[in-house]
């Protein structure tokens, strides 16, 4: 069951002036320009209505220290997301601290319409005025138009009807904002007693141009409580003419149609109350005005003396009755077995923001009915936010706990991967000895460096070819035969090869030198860096044992975690469930008892023109 007008009457019917404000005002962050890309990733999870990853996100960001350039403006809008999940209590927290602490004018006015926000949803409207009054600074449109409106509301609340007019009248805004808070003040005005103000208030939202939608409906609703203001004032022909203004089939036609036949019937006009009366009577039987149409009807031609006509549509109206209450009380027995609540919810989008978020569709079942009105109290549809956040949230936690099957997964596999890897490593690191290998190094160098000081020898960098040359030039002068005067040529030829030699090492040697420092420096690195790799190697072997038993440990306490979690929003949702289904009993038992009381009603009516029928034939009978 489609029920296209059901959201305005829910807007109506429970003075929605701030629904209708907050959805239009919530997300007007003009104004800001993003420096922290996690400030951007949160607003952008904001603008797509996605409330509750905006907030962890948001939250992850702040506690990682994400978001040092947008400090004020994320607890600003983190306190928004609170005020927008109900929790009153936190978002008042945290704008409190944000006046206490020494922020910008922009950042202080928000949070000053915020706290006041806060205070008037908690009905500290004194408290909600004050705050409200600390704006001085110029808020962004959509913002600027509510706090006008909690303004006005609070001092509607608090009685101050002079202010709260003035406040309207001087307020240029949006015409469509304006029309829901004069709506209200003229309501207050006539339950106050103030008739002339009241109605003055009401004639205003009353003669709004013929607009579709909500305006629509509004203007309806205040020519209805204006006609029947009229009505109670005993001022039957104003009251006429201005509930023949309610549309015919807007959501309140019904009580405007009974509204007309009672101001007629005042004016004993019961000819022309039959009208509407009748017209009533063929409508949904679960509305008031039908039901008591029902019983106006046989009224009216009672007093027009066609008592058989009276009879025949109050047995019409009992019978009517009857069938009605049985329905409800069959109804009344499915909302005790709990399938009402999650049968509301059965194509609900849970990707739209809680902000943003009320129902407009009931479920095609023989109950849709009589849960009409339900649906359209304020009361029963923030509790129905509820209960969807606490499923959402249980979802979210299902979630959580799959993940924590991947990650148990993991930490396994990577266990299994370690155990293989190990005797591999082990092996490798037991073959390498770097302490050896660096005392040889060691060695070898004070060696070198020895024989280089304090006069170097040159020979000692030769190549392996000079070394042999070297060597056999030397290995001459060891030969018997070399004195003799026939080598006299040789040594005379092997000192000229031996003193050449010598000048081309001299003349390489610090060249050479400087590059065996430098390959030095490079084994230097090349054995600093094993022994880095090496000492990571054991450490990374020796600590993933740990910190594969940590993560157990932390999954462990995560699951155990979750499951309290869990059982806290089975707890809390059955709760909230438990509440909105004593609601909607309690709902059907009222219906049903004011059936009860209008077949009352018809009962004794029958009876009185019983009794007078047979009083009427007993006179015809002594009278012959």
């Amino acid at each position: 069951m489609r029920v296209t007008s059901m959201r305005r009457a829910c807007a109506l019917l429970c003075g929605a002036v701030l629904l209708a404000a907050s959805a239009a005002g919530a997300r007007d962050l003009d104004g800001i320009e993003v420096r922290d890309l996690h400030y951007g990733e949160v607003l952008f999870h904001f603008y797509q209505q996605e409330d509750f990853r905006a907030l962890t996100h948001l939250l992850t960001a702040r506690s990682a220290g994400k978001l040092p350039r947008h400090d004020a403006d994320s607890e600003l809008l983190l306190g928004g997301l609170y005020l927008a999940y109900g929790q009153h209590g936190q978002a008042e927290e945290i704008f409190q601290r944000l006046l206490d602490e020494s922020v910008e004018a922009p950042v202080r006015d928000r949070a000053w319409f915020y706290l006041g926000k806060v205070r008037y949803h908690r009905s500290l409207y004194a408290q909600a005025e004050a705050a409200l009054n600390k704006v001085e600074g110029e808020l962004p449109e959509g913002l600027a138009a509510e706090h006008r409106l909690l303004l006005a509301q609070s001092l509607i609340h608090q009685a101050r009807f002079d202010e709260a007019a003035e406040t309207l009248e001087r307020w240029r805004g949006p015409r469509d904002w304006t029309a829901y808070a004069r709506y209200n003040l003229g309501v207050a005005l006539v339950r106050n007693g103030q008739l002339e103000l009241g109605t003055r208030a009401l004639r205003k939202v009353g003669d709004l141009p013929d607009r579709k939608g909500e305006l629509r409906d509004l203007r309806d609703q205040a020519n209805l409580a204006l006609g029947y203001a009229y009505l109670q004032a005993g001022e039957a022909s104003e009251a006429r003419n201005v509930l023949r203004r309610v549309s015919l089939h807007g959501p309140f036609s019904n009580k405007a149609l009974l509204g007309v036949g009672w101001a007629d019937a005042q004016l004993e006009d019961y000819r022309d109350a039959l009208v509407p009366w009748l017209e009533l009577r063929d409508r949904d039987l679960l509305d008031g005005a039908v039901q008591e149409a029902l019983l106006a009807v046989p009224y009216a031609f009672g007093r027009l003396e066609a008592h058989g006509s009276s009879v025949d549509h109050y047995l019409d109206a009992l019978a009517a009755f009857d069938a009605e209450v049985v329905r409800l009380r069959n109804a009344t027995d499915r909302a005790r077995s709990g399938e009402l609540i999650p049968a509301l919810l059965q194509t609900d989008d849970p990707g739209i923001g809680r902000w943003y978020w009320q129902l407009e569709q009931v479920p095609d079942n023989d109950d849709a009915r009589y849960l009409y009105h339900l649906v359209a109290d304020h009361v029963f549809q923030d509790g129905l936010r509820n209960v969807r956040d606490l499923l959402a949230l249980g979802e979210h936690l299902r979630e959580w706990e799959k993940k924590l099957v991947a990650f148990r997964d993991m930490v396994d596999t990577r266990a299994e991967a370690y155990a293989q890897r190990l005797p591999v490593v082990a092996g490798k690191l037991m073959n390498m000895d770097l302490k050896a290998i660096r005392a040889e190094r060691d060695a070898q160098m004070s060696a070198w460096l020895a024989a280089g000081e304090p006069e170097p020898d040159v020979t000692s960098l030769a190549t392996a070819t000079e070394l042999d040359q070297w060597e056999r030039l030397v290995s001459m002068e060891e030969s018997p035969a070399w004195q003799t005067a026939e080598a006299a040529e040789a040594r005379s030829k092997q000192r000229v090869l031996k003193g050449l030699l010598l000048w081309q090492l001299d003349r390489e040697h610090k060249l050479r030198h400087w590059q065996q420092r430098q390959a030095i420096a490079s084994l230097d690195e090349a054995l600093s860096a094993a022994e880095a790799g090496t000492a990571s190697a054991v450490q990374v072997r020796d600590g993933i044992p740990r910190e594969l038993k940590a993560f157990r440990l932390r999954l462990d306490r995560l699951e155990e975690r979750l499951g309290q979690m869990q059982l806290s929003v089975r707890q809390a949702l059955g709760g909230q469930e438990e509440r909105l289904q004593l609601m909607a009993i309690r709902s059907l038992d009222e219906q049903r008892e004011r059936l009860a009381t209008y077949r009352i009603q018809a009962r004794f009516a029958l009876a009185n023109i019983y009794d007078r029928a047979n009083a009427t034939a007993a006179r015809q009978e002594t009278d012959r």
